[in-house]
């Protein structure tokens, strides 16, 4: 454990990247032309939102994350794209590249389309109810999974000026694997709860606390599949500073607080496999 700290701690202070911002900015909206970054399923970060007007918006992204799988650590980038555009319709776009036992491993591409199905009040309370349906495709590497997953989506977030609260819910309808030694899982349940605190303009914090519940595989025809449901559940603090309107670090960690005895591949799914600690740097157009 102590080893595991001594390889974790350097890492997480130093490497930068980009990542998606998830924190909730509840600072007074500018006279100037609005901008807004969101992340499908935590809390959107509004730094220069006026939820009265169009928008549109880019952002490219990737976080540095330090896990374990089995017994070998794991250090993973991941990449994210969020295009918002003017009429209450957004596309998201992920990918992560591990690298595992030495060698460097491609993962699941993932691909969300949004709708902002609902907008209510103005940047300082606004309550909002968004719908994401998309998919995740298969991978061919050893620890990506080679499954096609469709995924179904949906989230409810409500500022009150310095603090937010986000609440999803997230259906995966799990393929059958492409590699018959994969474990067949059935569908998958995320729900996950967040809360954002703004101390000012260049310091933020977010808590997010989520439950996964992965069924057990229907197919009857595969040796290797799941048998028997199991559940899971993680808690992640973040740190945001803001170095410029449209640049943000933030520091993170993810904690299980329960445990799930994983056979099949489930690297997507946040906190499955072992803790984490992540850092990256967040750039929005």
């Amino acid at each position: 454990m102590r080893k595991m700290k001594k390889i974790l701690l350097p890492t997480f202070l130093l490497s930068i990247s980009f990542q998606v911002l998830a924190i909730v900015d509840y600072s007074d909206p500018s006279p100037e032309t609005v901008k807004s970054s969101k992340s499908s399923t935590k809390i959107n970060n509004n730094r220069n939102e006026n939820s009265g007007s169009n928008h549109s918006e880019f952002s490219l992204a990737s976080n540095y994350e330090i896990s374990e799988v089995g017994k070998e650590k794991v250090g993973a980038v991941n990449f994210d794209m969020h295009f918002q555009t003017p009429y209450n319709v957004f596309l998201d776009g992920s990918f992560w590249q591990a690298n595992y036992k030495g060698q460097q491993q491609a993962g699941n591409p993932k691909v969300m389309l949004g709708f902002n199905w609902l907008k209510m009040g103005n940047a300082s309370d606004e309550a909002r109810l968004d719908l994401t349906a998309g998919m995740r495709f298969r991978g061919q590497s050893e620890i990506a999974s080679s499954r096609n997953d469709k995924i179904f989506g949906i989230e409810t977030t409500k500022r009150f000026m310095n603090f937010g609260l986000g609440l999803a819910y997230e259906l995966t309808l799990s393929g059958d694997p492409s590699k018959q030694d994969e474990y067949a899982i059935g569908n998958v349940h995320r729900i996950s709860v967040s809360t954002g605190w703004m101390v000012s303009n260049d310091i933020q914090f977010e808590l997010e606390a989520e439950n996964f519940k992965v069924m057990e595989s229907t197919n009857s025809a595969r040796l290797n599949r799941l048998s028997s449901p199991l559940s899971f559940s993680t808690i992640s603090p973040k740190l945001n500073l803001g170095l410029s309107s449209y640049v943000n670090f933030i520091l993170g960690a993810r904690f299980q607080m329960q445990k799930a005895q994983v056979t099949a591949k489930l690297f997507d799914l946040h906190g499955a496999n072992s803790n984490s600690v992540f850092s990256g740097l967040t750039l929005s157009i």
